[in-house]
Protein backbone atom coordinates (compact mmCIF):
# COMPACT_ATOMS: atom_id res chain seq x y z
CA UNK A 1 0.00 0.00 0.00
CA UNK A 2 1.49 3.34 -0.76
CA UNK A 3 1.70 6.01 2.03
CA UNK A 4 1.68 9.83 1.43
CA UNK A 5 1.89 12.83 4.22
CA UNK A 6 -0.31 15.53 2.64
CA UNK A 7 0.66 17.96 5.11
CA UNK A 8 4.38 18.04 3.68
CA UNK A 9 2.93 19.83 0.59
CA UNK A 10 0.68 22.34 1.81
CA UNK A 11 -1.86 23.91 -0.54
CA UNK A 12 -1.43 28.25 -0.62
CA UNK A 13 -4.13 30.59 -2.74
CA UNK A 14 -1.41 32.86 -4.31
CA UNK A 15 -4.28 34.97 -6.44
CA UNK A 16 -5.93 36.06 -2.87
CA UNK A 17 -2.81 36.77 -1.29
CA UNK A 18 -1.86 38.76 -4.43
CA UNK A 19 -5.29 40.60 -4.48
CA UNK A 20 -5.89 41.46 -1.14
CA UNK A 21 -2.06 43.01 -0.63
CA UNK A 22 -3.16 44.83 -4.21
CA UNK A 23 -6.33 46.47 -2.19
CA UNK A 24 -3.96 47.24 0.46
CA UNK A 25 -1.60 48.80 -1.65
CA UNK A 26 -4.76 50.84 -3.57
CA UNK A 27 -6.04 52.43 -0.14
CA UNK A 28 -2.26 53.29 1.01
CA UNK A 29 -1.95 55.47 -2.09
CA UNK A 30 -5.71 56.66 -1.92
CA UNK A 31 -5.28 57.71 2.02
CA UNK A 32 -1.61 59.05 1.26
CA UNK A 33 -3.12 61.14 -1.79
CA UNK A 34 -6.10 62.79 0.39
CA UNK A 35 -3.94 63.45 3.45
CA UNK A 36 -1.20 65.44 1.20
CA UNK A 37 -4.40 67.34 -0.65
CA UNK A 38 -5.88 68.43 2.83
CA UNK A 39 -2.74 69.34 3.80
CA UNK A 40 -1.84 71.54 1.39
CA UNK A 41 -5.69 73.11 1.50
CA UNK A 42 -4.18 73.26 4.90
CA UNK A 43 -1.20 75.13 4.23
CA UNK A 44 -2.62 77.42 1.71
CA UNK A 45 -5.98 78.68 4.30
CA UNK A 46 -3.07 79.36 7.05
CA UNK A 47 -0.57 81.65 4.42
CA UNK A 48 -3.86 83.22 3.94
CA UNK A 49 -4.68 83.60 7.49
CA UNK A 50 -1.47 84.80 8.34
CA UNK A 51 -1.54 87.26 5.96
CA UNK A 52 -4.39 88.64 7.18
CA UNK A 53 -3.50 88.80 10.71
CA UNK A 54 -0.37 90.65 9.21
CA UNK A 55 -2.58 93.16 7.59
CA UNK A 56 -4.49 93.75 10.42
CA UNK A 57 -1.80 94.06 12.64
CA UNK A 58 -0.61 96.87 10.10
CA UNK A 59 -3.53 98.60 9.93
CA UNK A 60 -3.63 99.06 14.00
CA UNK A 61 -0.24 100.18 13.86
CA UNK A 62 -1.02 102.77 11.29
CA UNK A 63 -4.67 104.16 12.75
CA UNK A 64 -2.09 104.09 16.26
CA UNK A 65 0.45 106.10 14.98
CA UNK A 66 -2.95 108.68 13.40
CA UNK A 67 -4.41 109.10 16.53
CA UNK A 68 -1.23 109.74 18.17
CA UNK A 69 -0.18 112.54 15.61
CA UNK A 70 -4.16 113.99 15.81
CA UNK A 71 -3.31 113.86 19.79
CA UNK A 72 -0.05 115.98 19.47
CA UNK A 73 -1.75 118.73 17.05
CA UNK A 74 -5.14 118.99 19.03
CA UNK A 75 -5.08 122.60 20.93
CA UNK A 76 -5.87 121.73 24.54
CA UNK A 77 -7.60 125.36 25.11
CA UNK A 78 -9.62 125.13 21.92
CA UNK A 79 -10.64 121.50 22.96
CA UNK A 80 -11.58 122.81 26.33
CA UNK A 81 -13.81 125.65 25.23
CA UNK A 82 -15.00 123.17 22.86
CA UNK A 83 -16.36 120.56 25.57
CA UNK A 84 -17.99 123.42 27.54
CA UNK A 85 -20.01 124.90 24.67
CA UNK A 86 -21.24 121.24 23.33
CA UNK A 87 -21.91 121.07 27.26
CA UNK A 88 -24.03 124.25 27.05
CA UNK A 89 -25.79 123.53 24.45
CA UNK A 90 -26.54 119.89 25.60
CA UNK A 91 -28.13 121.68 28.74
CA UNK A 92 -30.00 123.76 26.59
CA UNK A 93 -31.05 121.70 23.72
CA UNK A 94 -32.70 119.67 26.93
CA UNK A 95 -34.05 123.09 28.32
CA UNK A 96 -36.19 123.48 25.33
CA UNK A 97 -37.18 120.52 25.92
CA UNK A 98 -39.22 120.68 28.36
CA UNK A 99 -43.14 119.41 28.74
CA UNK A 100 -45.49 122.46 28.47
CA UNK A 101 -47.88 119.56 30.54
CA UNK A 102 -45.68 119.01 33.49
CA UNK A 103 -44.96 123.02 33.89
CA UNK A 104 -48.75 123.99 33.82
CA UNK A 105 -50.00 120.60 36.19
CA UNK A 106 -47.03 122.40 38.85
CA UNK A 107 -48.57 125.84 38.07
CA UNK A 108 -52.09 124.51 38.77
CA UNK A 109 -51.27 122.40 42.36
CA UNK A 110 -49.37 125.60 43.34
CA UNK A 111 -52.24 128.11 42.28
CA UNK A 112 -53.75 129.66 45.42
CA UNK A 113 -57.91 129.69 45.34
CA UNK A 114 -57.77 133.70 44.69
CA UNK A 115 -54.98 133.51 42.33
CA UNK A 116 -55.64 133.30 38.83
CA UNK A 117 -52.44 133.03 36.07
CA UNK A 118 -53.18 135.08 33.61
CA UNK A 119 -49.69 134.57 30.90
CA UNK A 120 -46.63 132.44 31.12
CA UNK A 121 -43.57 132.71 28.91
CA UNK A 122 -40.63 130.80 29.10
CA UNK A 123 -37.16 132.49 28.56
CA UNK A 124 -33.45 130.10 27.94
CA UNK A 125 -30.52 132.37 29.59
CA UNK A 126 -27.00 131.42 30.58
CA UNK A 127 -27.38 127.29 31.54
CA UNK A 128 -30.96 128.57 32.95
CA UNK A 129 -34.45 128.73 31.90
CA UNK A 130 -36.79 131.47 33.58
CA UNK A 131 -40.46 131.09 33.61
CA UNK A 132 -42.15 134.31 34.40
CA UNK A 133 -45.86 134.11 35.20
CA UNK A 134 -48.22 137.05 35.36
CA UNK A 135 -51.00 136.32 37.90
CA UNK A 136 -54.02 138.50 39.15
CA UNK A 137 -54.97 138.15 42.97
CA UNK A 138 -57.30 139.55 44.92
CA UNK A 139 -54.83 140.33 47.93
CA UNK A 140 -50.84 140.47 48.05
CA UNK A 141 -50.87 137.57 50.51
CA UNK A 142 -52.41 135.70 48.02
CA UNK A 143 -49.54 136.08 45.57
CA UNK A 144 -46.84 135.34 48.63
CA UNK A 145 -48.87 132.22 49.06
CA UNK A 146 -48.18 131.35 45.16
CA UNK A 147 -44.56 132.20 45.95
CA UNK A 148 -44.30 129.72 48.93
CA UNK A 149 -46.06 127.03 46.89
CA UNK A 150 -43.93 127.27 43.85
CA UNK A 151 -40.50 127.41 45.98
CA UNK A 152 -41.57 124.26 47.84
CA UNK A 153 -42.14 121.95 44.77
CA UNK A 154 -38.61 122.01 44.37
CA UNK A 155 -39.06 122.64 40.57
CA UNK A 156 -38.72 126.11 41.23
CA UNK A 157 -36.07 128.12 42.44
CA UNK A 158 -34.65 131.86 42.83
CA UNK A 159 -39.02 133.24 42.70
CA UNK A 160 -38.83 136.66 42.67
CA UNK A 161 -42.20 139.20 42.05
CA UNK A 162 -40.58 141.95 40.02
CA UNK A 163 -44.05 143.94 40.01
CA UNK A 164 -47.01 144.29 40.45
CA UNK A 165 -49.73 146.65 40.22
CA UNK A 166 -53.39 147.70 41.62
CA UNK A 167 -56.06 147.64 38.91
CA UNK A 168 -59.04 149.64 39.15
CA UNK A 169 -61.43 146.60 40.34
CA UNK A 170 -59.22 146.55 43.57
CA UNK A 171 -57.20 143.28 42.35
CA UNK A 172 -53.39 142.88 41.91
CA UNK A 173 -51.68 142.25 39.01
CA UNK A 174 -48.36 140.52 39.74
CA UNK A 175 -45.20 139.16 37.44
CA UNK A 176 -43.67 136.55 39.31
CA UNK A 177 -40.05 135.43 37.83
CA UNK A 178 -38.24 131.74 38.68
CA UNK A 179 -35.75 129.44 37.50
CA UNK A 180 -37.66 126.48 36.76
CA UNK A 181 -36.04 122.91 36.63
CA UNK A 182 -38.21 120.55 33.76
CA UNK A 183 -36.70 117.30 35.22
CA UNK A 184 -36.73 118.17 38.79
CA UNK A 185 -39.91 115.75 40.82
CA UNK A 186 -41.87 117.43 43.06
CA UNK A 187 -41.10 116.41 46.66
CA UNK A 188 -44.60 116.80 47.93
CA UNK A 189 -47.94 118.31 46.52
CA UNK A 190 -49.15 121.48 48.32
CA UNK A 191 -51.62 121.15 51.15
CA UNK A 192 -55.31 120.73 49.86
CA UNK A 193 -58.02 123.46 51.10
CA UNK A 194 -60.13 122.40 53.67
CA UNK A 195 -63.86 120.98 52.17
CA UNK A 196 -66.50 123.06 53.10
CA UNK A 197 -69.13 122.06 55.92
CA UNK A 198 -72.10 120.38 54.34
CA UNK A 199 -75.70 121.96 54.45
CA UNK A 200 -77.79 121.84 57.37
CA UNK A 201 -74.70 121.33 60.12
CA UNK A 202 -73.73 123.89 62.55
CA UNK A 203 -70.94 125.97 61.15
CA UNK A 204 -68.06 126.14 63.51
CA UNK A 205 -66.18 129.15 64.49
CA UNK A 206 -63.52 129.65 61.83
CA UNK A 207 -59.86 129.41 63.21
CA UNK A 208 -57.75 132.39 63.03
CA UNK A 209 -55.50 132.29 60.65
CA UNK A 210 -51.67 131.89 61.11
CA UNK A 211 -49.52 134.18 61.23
CA UNK A 212 -47.65 134.81 57.73
CA UNK A 213 -44.12 136.23 57.80
CA UNK A 214 -43.62 139.54 55.83
CA UNK A 215 -42.59 139.69 52.50
CA UNK A 216 -41.82 142.16 50.53
CA UNK A 217 -42.87 142.90 47.13
CA UNK A 218 -42.36 145.77 45.08
CA UNK A 219 -44.59 148.05 44.20
CA UNK A 220 -44.05 149.39 40.70
CA UNK A 221 -46.90 151.71 39.95
CA UNK A 222 -50.89 151.89 40.70
CA UNK A 223 -51.97 152.54 43.86
CA UNK A 224 -51.83 150.21 47.73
Amino acid sequence: MLRSNLATRPFYNERLVSLVIALVAVATVGLTIFNASRLAVLLRDRSGVQAHIRADHDEAARIASHAAALRKGIDRSTLARLTASAHEANDLIEQRTFSWSTLFARLEKTLPLDVRLVAVSPEVGQNVLRVSMSVAARELDDVATFIDNLTETGAFYDVQPTEQRLEDDNTYTALVVASYLPGRTDPAAPPAAPAAPARGTTNAAPAAPAARPARDIPNTGGRK
